[in-house]
């Protein structure tokens, strides 16, 4: 090399010298300067290149800081070489994430033929039909792979991975498992060299993604991301929320119910105050105190001091939304552990052994009796006040009862739940100072869980209240939104709530209140103390008093209330019924403040939950505020998807000629007279389902002319849930039922004594209904006569005598009562082609106004009897002759005691001929007789059929 070739070797160093100094490698440059020295020893331009040789020394010094650098780093150049490969390995090969779930991986071979199959456990997961499950560790690595878990038989590959193209480069994570939670794993392979049930799948682990603790995973649920869920729940609830205000420019709407509780807050004059978001945000809430709730997953869950609480039906998992309670205190100590000294067990052996309703271990107890009737009792030491007692009861082993005590034993109440799950069991409030509470188990070897033992002040439930050593007060809970940062006019709004309350309807339940810091200038939205809606205004005095509906203690109960002043309006409706406008009122002005759950300063609380509250800038009339009180803040009726001719659907207690189709079912009875005919007393409609919500459809025909009763009965599993009330106009109405959870129930209309009610249809939001136990086999009692045999008076179905008696008798009530009507013999076939297996005939006092002859009267009956006894020959008859009836309403010359004998002698004359099966009833030993009894002087009120049908019950029989 001579002196010319110099600046090419400057120019190849500088080239090469940078391009491995980015490579952080020194070999090529260590290699240039050993070449460099070797030119200074052995040519004559050795200063120059003595001085390029020291250039390259401090180019050295600098390359050794930044390896320096390199090595400084937590792990060596090694190891991050060869992180870095294995990503650029899978970056090269293309991985193809999968954004399916696969909810487990496998340890070690699975049987294909039956190891993936509904409730079968692989690595610590219980696996259900349609679950994806990683196959990694087959001893035929062939069969390695993504699999489908079926509900019986052979399981196979999973469809998004039953191919060689979609398997090659295939990556996915583990969602959970004892072992292999989050990892991620791929199968670096291309399609062409797979053969499907040849070619070894081997599938790679490629670490953790990140952030997959078990917290994050039940938050992701089915989303990839754990903020693809967020973002679709805030979406979802966006959508429910702006479809409540779809037609309103400004006005709040708040979802307590939802996953993430928001408000969206819509107000076209003040862009400022325009918010959607977490609810908390603007709620303000006091409690003093801890307080419990559910989660989303039915576990229970301690909320701190001021931090709302927002539950779930432990059991159904349905969102309930905010607590609202009063203070209360549980006096019960050690009350998910019975094992402790404060229980005293007499023949009963207790554990803590329970996976108790927080989902943990061995945080409820086990009792067992040892002998029959078995207890465990606490004794509480308090003064003497009203006590409500529950526990969380769940069989264990055996089929014998379990009861409950607050009072020691003096009075116990089986609890025994229907399941074998949680059950939150009570037993009625009582009064009385020193309560001791405790079970009975009255089955010798028989085993129940107990968790939550509860013994609080007051007349109903709340939520749990767990204990140890001492007992636990709960603070009120108080919730608040500052009308500062909504928008609200006191000249004009309309206010929607949705909650469903514990407390029972001797007490005023608030469920909102409008006011300015006092109780002089208030809008209160309340279930009253009445047993009813309630929508009152105050301005230093009342202004304005709605009162709709009928209140129906743990049941989704609607309020929907509008006020204006232009001109001046208050209206309210409550669960479909509307109340009384009121059009002379004053608006109070000043108001500041929107509570929630209660009054001022916590004052009558809801003690429940609110899940729903809209506010609106405008009136409602009177069909909307009953629309959406009925059906919810839709306020659109929902569809029927269970016909009225629905074979599943039973009819019973009927005599009329029923019209079936898949639009409408109606009845028209056989007697025509006055209208009646179209009214069908305690005819009932009878199916089962286990929906959750069911709305029935009716329609009042308006047929009857006569005097009018629209109020029926809707039976719940053979007990009284609520009332319904047909006005008389033609039109729709519906009745909505809601429940806690699912269960088989058995749902019975009993139609109303005066009003022409068609049953159109059922909805059931897609639950199947099912044909329940027949009534329509019960013995048949039919009551044939005037007013007082078709419930007049009453103030239901329900409270007539004739209802009374056969629901205490077990029998079909048959009714063939006409308003007005006098005896009419022809009547006679009517009664017998009713089959009756018993039959009561009730005829006098409109013959008594009308002064029949008296031998025309007996006569008219006896041949009355003789066409049954055509049809009928040996069926029981009883003549019940008429109540008491005031002097006032007996002022003619023929007086009501002249047809009773009559009724009497017509009775004797036909036993003595030979029939033994007719009887007489002396109606005026059955009532207290008075107008106590007889409201009018003529028919018996609710407490004359009640004293009527128990008289009468002993008399007779089949």
């Amino acid at each position: 090399m001579n002196s010319t070739d110099l600046p090419l070797v400057a120019a190849l160093d500088e080239v090469i010298g940078n391009a491995i100094l980015d490579g952080i490698r020194r070999t090529a440059r260590q290699s240039m300067a050993d070449h460099a020295e070797q030119i200074i020893a052995d040519g004559p331009i050795a200063d120059a290149l003595a001085a390029e040789g020291a250039a390259r020394a401090a180019a050295d010094v600098a390359l050794n800081v930044r390896v320096d650098a390199v090595a400084s780093l937590p792990e060596d150049v090694e190891d991050l070489t060869s992180r870095v490969d294995a990503v650029e390995a899978i970056a090269t090969a293309g991985v193809i994430w999968t954004t399916q779930i696969v909810k487990v991986r496998s340890t070690a071979n699975v049987n294909l033929a039956s190891g993936l199959i509904n409730a079968a456990v692989l690595n610590g997961v219980a696996l259900v039909t349609g679950d994806h499950v990683f196959l990694g560790s087959q001893t035929l690595p062939a069969e390695n792979g993504l699999y489908t878990v079926v509900a019986a038989g052979a399981a196979s590959r999973a469809i998004f991975a039953d191919s060689a193209a979609e398997l090659a480069h295939i990556g996915f994570v583990v969602q959970s498992g004892t072992v292999g939670t989050g990892e991620r794993w791929t199968l670096a392979m291309a399609a062409a060299g797979i053969t499907l049930g040849t070619t070894a799948l081997i599938f790679s682990p490629e670490g953790i993604e990140p952030g997959y603790a078990a917290e994050v995973q039940t938050a992701r649920g089915p989303y990839v991301a754990l903020n693809d869920r967020l973002d679709a729940l805030q979406l979802a609830t966006l959508n429910d929320l702006s479809q409540t205000l779809q037609y309103d420019d400004s006005g709040v709407a708040i979802a307590f119910d939802t996953p993430i509780p928001s408000i969206l807050i819509k107000d076209a004059a003040a862009p400022a105050k325009r918010f959607f978001g977490s609810l908390t945000a603007k709620l303000s809430t006091t409690r003093t105190t801890a307080g419990w709730y559910f989660d989303k997953l039915g576990l229970l869950k301690q909320a701190g001091v001021n931090v709302p609480r927002f539950t779930y039906d432990y059991k159904s998992l349905a969102p309930r939304g905010l607590l609202c309670e009063p203070a209360r205190a549980n006096r019960v100590l050690w009350n998910r552990d019975l094992t402790n000294a404060a229980w005293t067990k007499s023949n009963v052996t207790a554990a803590l052994d329970q996976v108790g309703l927080d989902g943990n271990a061995a945080s409820a107890s086990s009792i067992t009796a040892t002998s029959a009737n078995g207890t465990v009792l606490q004794a509480i030491a308090i003064a003497s006040a009203a006590y409500f007692q529950t526990a969380y009861i769940k069989r264990l082993v055996g089929i014998g009862p379990i009861s409950m005590t607050m009072d020691g034993g003096t009075t116990w109440t089986d609890v025994t739940p229907t399941d074998g799950y949680w059950n939150r069991m009570s037993i009625p409030s009582q009064t009385l100072p020193n309560p001791n509470v405790g079970f009975k188990i009255g089955t010798s070897g028989d085993s129940f869980a107990i968790d939550l033992v509860q013994n609080e002040n007051g007349n109903y439930r709340t939520s749990p209240m767990v204990t140890t050593t001492a007992f636990f007060s709960r603070g009120l809970d108080q919730n608040s939104i500052a009308l500062s940062g909504i928008p609200f006019n006191t000249t004009l709004g309309a206010v929607f709530i949705e909650g469903r309350t514990q407390a029972p309807d001797n007490v005023s339940r608030t469920m909102a209140q409008i006011d300015d810091g006092t109780t002089t200038k208030t809008l209160v939205f309340t279930m009253s103390s009445l047993g009813g809606g309630q929508f009152s205004i105050t301005d230093t005095s009342v202004k304005a008093n709605i009162l709709p509906g009928i209140t129906v203690v743990d049941k989704t109960s609607r309020l929907a209330a509008s006020w204006g002043t232009v001109p001046n309006y208050a209206q309210a409706a409550f669960d479909g019924s509307v109340g009384a406008q009121d059009s002379s009122l004053t608006i109070p002005t000043g108001l500041t403040t929107l509570r929630i759950g209660s009054g001022l300063s916590g004052t009558a609380p809801f003690g429940g939950t609110i899940a729903r509250l809209n506010l609106r800038l405008r009136t409602q009339d009177a069909s909307e505020l009953t629309a959406m009180s009925n059906f919810g803040l839709a306020g659109a009726e929902p569809l029927v998807d269970v016909v009225p001719n629905n074979s599943n659907i039973e009819d019973s207690d009927y005599a009329a000629a029923l019209t079936a189709t898949s639009s409408q079912v109606s009845g028209v009875r056989p007697i025509s007279f006055g209208s009646y005919q179209n009214a069908n007393p305690g005819w009932r409609r009878r199916f089962k389902t286990r929906a959750t919500s069911v709305v029935l459809h009716f329609q009042n025909l308006n047929l009857v002319t006569g005097s009018y009763n629209g109020k029926g009965e809707i039976l719940v599993d053979g007990v009284h849930n609520t009332y319904f009330t047909s006005a008389q106009a033609l039109g729709k109405f519906f009745v909505r039922l809601d429940f806690a959870s699912n269960a088989d129930r058995l749902i019975e209309i009993v139609m109303p004594y005066s009003s022409s009610v068609a049953h159109l249809g059922i909805t059931t939001y897609g639950a199947p209904i099912t044909l329940p136990t027949p009534r329509s086999t019960l013995p048949r009692a039919v009551f044939l006569g005037d007013s007082r045999l078709q419930g007049f008076n009453a103030t239901s179905t329900d409270k007539t005598w004739m209802e009374i008696l056969c629901r205490a008798k077990g029998w079909q009530h048959i009714n063939l009562g006409y308003g007005s009507s006098l005896v009419n013999s022809a009547w006679g076939t009517d009664l017998g082609n009713a089959n009756p297996d018993v039959a009561f005939v009730t005829f006098d006092f409109n013959n008594r106004t009308a002064q029949t002859a008296l031998a025309t009267f007996k006569a008219a009956l006896k041949t009355l009897i003789a066409n049954v006894r055509a049809i009928k020959p040996t069926v029981k008859i009883y003549v019940v002759s008429s109540n008491w009836i005031s002097a006032a309403n007996d002022t003619l010359t023929l007086k009501i005691a002249d047809y009773r004998q009559q009724e009497l002698d017509a009775v004797n004359e036909l036993t003595a001929a030979g029939d033994a099966n007719i009887f007489y009833i002396d109606g005026l030993t059955l009532t207290t007789n008075g107008t106590g009894s007889i409201g009018d002087g003529i028919h018996p009120n609710d407490t004359g059929s009640a004293e009527l049908a128990a008289a009468i019950a002993p008399l007779v029989s089949v």
